[in-house]
């Protein structure tokens, strides 16, 4: 066989899956001229197929280097400099190909995925766009174009900017819709839109629709519960939670970095200083504690301590979790136990006034008073509006036998705060 015979089957066993053979033939190809760019190329395909990616790279920069113009081979390095999340080197292979080849649809829609990772939403959008002109009926660029306005929208810092940019998520997803009624991707994005809008009746059966199609969608079952909870149906996002972890039971032994979803009902308000990226992503960790946190507003203080302590096997050295279980084991009279989870939180973070305080009534309900009063004080000193450490403090004053008017003081100005008594956080009233 002539090389552009082999050529040509190495090509065909690699349609048909036989990546192994394909390699093989490659191989052969390179055996006998290994200046063939073209072998390099596919047999890079052909690593990358067998995700044995620094192979790939190794024989797509061959390939470029006997072949400079070979524009398909930067378009197919990028894509594994992708996978392997080494994102810049990506974005440069894919600019390098669209200046070879301004035509070239494939780039543009590899490029506007690796900005949509990058954050770069506009610029995936635009990348997106120029497919969408070309090839309308492209349903996963639709899908990723309608991420991006989505994701744009999360970053946006006015209400103004943000309701257009969900609004054009929608018509995506609705464009991919109409070609493919059961998508439940596109249903779990389309009710995340909705929910963002407030629309909250279209939101529930987006995501009902989206778990007919697909019960066992994980995502779709995490917003739902988010959903429920937002509308009061605490024990309805419980069962969602649930359901995810009845679902994914091997979820429970995985590393708590590991991304339960790509993208979840993001919280109402986005002019937090917080990641943003924070609210895109749903870590199990996160689970348990959202469904923790429900439990203890129902009063079962036992589910709710059993969830954060899950919660703190993925995230040991999270000062949030380990307090808000001291808060629940204050609530059902721990103490002890209490002071160990807010000793470790206040270890890992010292700027914490309300953690301080929990502590502060934990040391009260102990006794332990003059340990109480130099928490309340700490509090204070850190924020000097918080009205339960006033309240606090005004009590151990009293039980320490320190001046009345000190105490009736401290009591004035918790009336005089606005204060929200924040049932889940506090230990119980004095």
């Amino acid at each position: 066989m002539t090389i552009s015979e082999l050529l040509k089957a190495g090509i065909e066993k690699a349609k048909l899956g036989y990546f192994q053979d394909a390699l093989a033939i490659f191989t052969q190809v390179l055996r006998l001229d290994g200046a063939c760019a073209k072998a390099y190329y596919n047999r890079g395909c052909a690593y990358r197929d067998l995700n044995q990616y620094r192979q790939a790279l190794d024989d797509f920069s061959t390939a470029l280097s006997l072949d400079p113009q070979l524009a398909s081979a930067y378009i197919n390095r990028g894509n594994v400099y992708y996978l392997m999340g080494e994102l810049a080197a990506g974005l440069a292979d894919l600019d390098r190909a669209i200046a070879l080849q301004p035509s070239a649809l494939k780039a543009y829609g590899s490029r506007g995925r690796l900005k949509l990772d990058m954050a770069d939403y506009r610029g995936a959008i635009a990348d997106f766009s120029r497919v969408l002109d070309a090839q309308p009926q492209f349903v996963k660029v639709l899908l990723w174009r309608g991420l991006a306005y989505l994701k744009q929208g999360t970053h946006l810092p006015s209400a103004d900017q943000r309701h257009p940019a969900y609004q054009r998520a929608i018509e995506d997803f609705s464009a991919l819709l109409a070609r493919q009624p059961h998508h439940a991707e596109a249903l779990n994005y389309r009710a995340v839109a909705h929910f963002q809008l407030r629309n909250y009746y279209q939101a529930t059966l987006d995501l009902n629709q989206a778990l007919h199609h697909r019960p066992d969608y994980a995502e779709a079952y995490v917003n739902r519960g988010t959903l429920r909870h937002e509308m009061g149906d605490d024990q309805g996002a419980i069962d969602d939670y649930t359901a995810v972890l009845t679902l994914y039971p091997a979820l429970q032994d995985r590393a708590y970095n590991q991304t339960l979803v790509g993208l979840s009902l993001a919280k109402l308000d986005h002019t937090s200083r917080e990641d943003p990226s924070r609210n895109l992503r749903f870590r199990l960790a996160d689970l348990y504690d959202s469904r923790g946190h429900l439990h203890a507003q129902m009063g079962d203080l036992a589910e709710a301590n059993a969830d954060y302590t899950l919660a703190l096997r993925f995230n040991p050295r999270s000062g949030h979790l380990l307090a808000n279980r001291g808060r629940v084991l204050s609530r059902q009279g721990q103490y002890q136990a209490a002071l160990a989870d807010f000793d470790a939180a206040l270890a890992l973070s010292t700027e914490d006034a309300l953690v301080y305080c929990d502590r502060g009534y934990a040391h009260y309900f102990l006794g332990a008073w003059e340990q109480a009063l130099a928490d309340f004080n700490q509090a204070l000193a850190l924020n000097p509006d918080l009205a339960e450490a006033y309240l606090g403090r005004g009590h151990t004053q009293i039980r320490l036998a320190k001046r009345a008017n000190a105490a009736l003081s401290d009591f004035r100005k918790t009336l005089e705060l606005s204060w929200d008594s924040r049932q889940l956080q506090r230990s119980r009233p004095l």
